[in-house]
């Protein structure tokens, strides 16, 4: 018997302090059983225990645990009262039926003495045959050299045995194994979430095309997220008492999940987080899981009634991966496109960039540049106080400061300055234009219009501004002309000769004196108030005409700068162009207010405003603009 297994009155028990491991009792029920005997009173539960899931450096101070009541010998003649299992789905069934026992007893032999009484004279074997019941402490020890040694359903055993049930059931079943839980990370602020309700206005009403918040903001110092440790999984057993793999529980580096304005900080419980380091936008990379916190808004879903609805940024910067959508808007600045765009982009400051294709869509910058690396189709391109950049262009409406362009095909294109590399069946208006290549496209010529200033304007002002200081001077002169008479009457002169000596000092006053100048200053204070009066208005007149002259020079600069620069070169014609100097009224209408249909017609028209100044389907053209052509 193995020292520690304790034989008691009470019971036998297992001291837990003085088992090693639980191979050892493993080993010791194993030759117990072996040897022929089994447990009565067996506590199952606490048996699988010591035998497979003992932990000596749990133990400490454990006291004695009872496992069974006596350990009885297991005869032959009820061991054959027993079948074998059958294994299923990783279990065990075993057929139960009603069973009998076979008996050999000594039966005496009686006879009669000599005085007639029975007395024993032998005795007789008998065999017979009586029904009996398994019991559940010898199926543990039959079920165990069976290799049956672990996960047997005590109660429903005993339920069958209580009563007398017949049939196959499961009486084994495995442990699974409990699998381990994997690293993760837990948020640690609402500040991540998006509000995706439909945008409520500052009047009340719902614009059911704009979310809420669709890009939040964080904080510095925000906690965003706390990683929850890995949970080590648990074997489980099968029903040999063989081990049962878990899954192992997968780990991971925090610091893998951080991206751009974040950190990784430990807080005062030991726990890992992701922790914002500076104010900004929220951005998931859906590709490598990181999160950042950036200075621009970027958006990986696309612009859609389902993904984003219309959008009016906040950001100073933002970019945009997935498609734009039809009828959908993005209001923001500094904005980058990396996908096509079908829908409205606005730009309120700095650039928009498109990587990709503009396909029936627009394009707005209402104070900086666009450039397009992509095709523009049936789109519009507005940067009216910009410069556009374009790869490709057909059957587009460009407006621009300038406009820059490598070929552009039956597009209407206005600006002040206009580069193309190749342009066909174009009408463009421009003030300095340069075309590499320029011909038809579908019958359709291209049509030039230079566009020249209405000096007419600047005529009528500037003889408004030469009536007014003809007027200024003929005032100047009559003011001075009474000024002079007024100062050159004897009182005055005399007045003003003394008191220029007084002032420096030259002349004394007495008393008598004095009283006399102040009467001479009361007679003369009618006058003196004229002559200052005059002074007055003849300064006010001199400032004015200096205003009139200023003016005129700025209106000559301003003719001079409508005049500068105005030139036309194509250097190669490869089909019908036409070249024009197009004169519009200071009264009419701008060319980039006008529809696209109107505008089209403008530039392709002849009237009064134009001059033709070349057509031709092949050579080259070079012209500029000077004040005596113009005249």
């Amino acid at each position: 018997m193995s020292d520690f297994f304790q034989v008691r009155d009470d019971g036998l028990f297992i001291a837990p302090g003085v088992l090693a491991s639980a191979g050892g009792c493993l080993q010791a029920i194993d030759q117990l059983f072996a040897a022929g005997f089994y447990l009565s009173g067996l506590n199952y539960s606490q048996l699988c225990h010591y035998a497979y899931d003992f932990d000596p450096a749990n133990v400490g101070s454990a006291p004695p645990q009872r496992i069974a009541q006596s350990i009885l010998p297991f005869p032959e003649e009820r061991r054959s009262l027993y079948r074998g299992v059958s294994e299923v789905e990783g279990g065990a069934e075993y057929l139960f039926e009603q069973i009998y026992l076979t008996q050999s007893v000594e039966v005496p032999v009686y006879g009669k003495d000599q005085a007639g009484h029975d007395i024993i004279v032998g005795s007789r074997e008998e065999v017979y045959t009586a029904p009996t019941q398994l019991q559940f402490d010898e199926l543990v020890a039959y079920l165990w050299q069976q290799g049956v040694r672990f996960g047997l359903n005590e109660a429903a055993i005993g339920d069958i045995l209580a009563q007398r049930k017949t049939g196959r059931y499961r009486i084994a079943s495995p442990r699974p194994p409990v699998p381990g839980v994997d690293a993760g990370v837990k948020e640690q602020t609402t500040a991540m979430h998006r509000d995706d309700h439909p945008r409520t206005l500052a009047d009340g009403r719902v614009d059911l095309t704009q979310f809420q918040n669709r890009y939040p903001q964080i904080k510095a110092n925000t906690v965003l997220l706390m990683k929850t440790p890995c949970i080590p999984g648990r074997p489980g057993r099968a029903i040999d008492g063989g081990l049962i793999s878990a899954a192992e529980a997968r780990d991971f580096e925090l610091d893998t999940l951080g991206g751009t304005g974040t950190e990784v900080r430990i807080d005062k419980d030991g726990n890992e987080c992701i922790v914002a380091v500076n104010d900004g936008f929220l951005n998931i990379d859906s590709a490598t899981n990181q999160i950042s916190v950036v200075d621009k808004i970027i958006n990986r879903d696309g612009v859609s009634v389902r993904t984003t609805g219309d959008l009016a940024l906040q950001g100073d910067e933002y970019e945009e991966h997935g498609e734009v959508q039809e009828r959908r808007t993005v209001t923001g600045k500094n904005l980058t496109m990396f996908n096509n765009v079908y829908g409205t982009v606005r730009s309120t400051g700095g650039r928009i960039l498109l990587k990709e294709n503009l396909v029936g869509g627009v394009l707005l910058n209402d104070a900086g540049p666009i450039s397009v690396e992509g095709l523009v189709s049936n789109a519009q391109v507005r940067a009216e106080h910009g410069e556009i950049t374009l790869n490709r262009a057909e059957n587009a409406l460009v407006i621009a400061r300038k406009v820059r362009i490598a070929e552009a095909s039956c597009c209407v294109i206005l600006a002040e300055d206009v580069d193309i590399e190749r342009a066909m069946g174009c009408a463009i208006a421009a003030k300095q234009l340069h075309i590499g290549k320029a011909g038809a496209r579908a019958n359709q010529e291209t049509a030039i219009s230079i566009l020249l200033p209405d000096l007419s304007g600047f005529t009528r002002k500037l003889e408004a501004l030469q009536k007014q200081e003809q007027d200024c001077l003929q005032k100047i002169e009559i003011m001075q002309k009474a000024r002079a008479a007024l100062a050159e009457t004897e009182e005055l002169k005399r007045y003003f000769g003394l008191a220029a000596r007084l002032k420096k000092g030259e002349l004394q006053l007495s008393a008598e004196q004095q009283a006399s100048w102040k009467r001479m200053s009361e007679q003369l204070a009618p006058k003196l108030k004229q002559l200052s009066q005059l002074n007055a208005g003849l300064k006010s007149l001199q400032d004015a005409q200096s205003a009139i002259g200023t003016q005129t020079a700025e209106l000559d600069a301003a003719r001079e700068a409508a005049e500068a620069g105005i030139r036309c070169k194509l250097e190669e014609l490869t089909g019908e162009t036409i070249v024009r100097a197009l004169t519009l009224p200071v009264e009419a209408p701008a060319l980039a207010a006008l529809p696209l249909d109107k505008l089209r017609a403008r530039l392709r028209t002849s009237d009064a405003q134009t001059v033709q100044l070349f057509a031709d389907h092949e050579g080259c053209f070079t012209w500029r603009y000077t004040t005596r052509r113009a005249n």
